[in-house]
């Protein structure tokens, strides 16, 4: 079956662009964002109209945020790392390249969802959805996915995309979720079967979902305000979700350690400023689900009060992210081959 991936491909140029939020200066500050640019945008813009400061930010994996911020500790070039799951906080912060600072309004978040330490600051909570295109299935005559196992069937092959866990989020936690849930085996053992229906890997955990939205393969994985963000511009794009229990992020935000006073100061402003009601209404925009309770997006379609959670251990996720993906290397996929 042909399949188009111009829409994926593009994804992966834009992710290397500088975009601003505002017109910024000298003095503002720069921030390593893995969200879509839209998000990523209109969340830094509500925060420069609530304060006044200035903000440009650099829009690429999360997977690849640690990577870059690994890279530049001995010269900071970026004072916050907004968004992304918190293992990939929890890595960081045990490499010392967080800044601890407690926000203000912490302590009305679940304590579950918190670092002790402070040394990254939840800001919402997504749950992991299985993305298809209806078209794609009644060519190939398969049915809709409800099960993580659902990947693995022949009847999808060539018709998966996923994207890479060592640059993408949304791809890690859907890969610690299977294997809380499966046990690492059984879930390595599903992943490798999965591997061979997977027509593309990509860099980006958004473009396997915009791939199922163009009609180009059959199933993907996403985050719900990915397929939120879709439907909202018209695209038909079915979703599920698995019947053993689906893992969740919780989102995060950090100021980067020994980032320039200017940029130190901005990003500890933004952290105070995210768990305010006019901070969480700019997250809660972008469909996330808000990590303060009292917020909700009046434009959701997709109802979350149903589905089932499991007890996903993002500390354990954190804690295990390098040797997990070192596994997922060897025993699956190079992180070379995503797009």
């Amino acid at each position: 079956m042909s399949r188009r991936f111009a829409l994926a491909s593009a994804l992966v140029v834009l992710c290397s662009h500088v975009f601003s939020a505002g017109s910024a200066d000298a003095a503002g500050m720069t921030v390593y964002c893995p969200m879509s640019e839209d998000d990523c945008g209109a969340v830094l813009k509500a925060f420069k109209d609530d304060t006044g400061i200035e903000a440009q930010f650099v829009r690429i994996g999360a997977g690849e945020i640690l990577a870059r911020i690994r890279a530049e500790k001995a010269n900071p070039q970026a004072g916050l790392w907004l968004a992304g799951a918190a293992d990939n906080f929890i890595q960081a912060a045990g490499e010392g390249l967080l800044a601890a600072h407690k926000a203000v309004g912490i302590d009305k978040v679940d304590p579950r969802y918190t670092d002790k330490e402070a040394r990254w600051t939840p800001i919402s909570l997504s749950p992991i959805v299985f993305a298809y295109s209806q078209q794609v299935l009644d060519e190939i005559g398969a049915k809709p996915p409800t099960s993580w196992k659902a990947f693995a069937d022949p009847a999808f092959k060539d018709s998966v995309a996923l994207a890479h866990p060592a640059s993408s989020g949304t791809a890690y936690v859907a890969l610690a979720s299977t294997v809380q849930l499966l046990g690492e085996e059984p879930a390595f053992t599903l992943m490798k079967e999965i591997d061979k229906n997977v027509v593309q890997y990509t860099r980006s955990g958004i473009a396997p979902s915009r791939m199922v939205a163009n009609n180009e393969i059959a199933l993907a994985m996403a985050y719900t305000q990915d397929i939120e963000a879709a439907l909202a511009q018209g695209y038909p794009v079915g979703y599920s979700f698995p019947e053993e229990g689906t893992g969740f992020e919780v989102n995060a935000a950090a100021a980067i350690a020994n980032a320039p006073e200017e940029q130190a100061k901005g990003a500890s402003a933004f952290l105070d400023w995210v768990l305010t009601e006019k901070g969480q209404a700019a997250i809660g925009a972008t469909f996330r689900g808000p990590i303060v309770p009292g917020y909700k997006n009046p434009d959701a379609r997709i109802d979350l009060s149903n589905v089932k959670m499991i007890d996903y251990d993002f500390t354990w996720a954190g804690e295990n992210r390098a040797r997990l993906l070192e596994r997922y290397e060897n025993d699956v996929r190079h992180k070379a081959d995503a797009k």
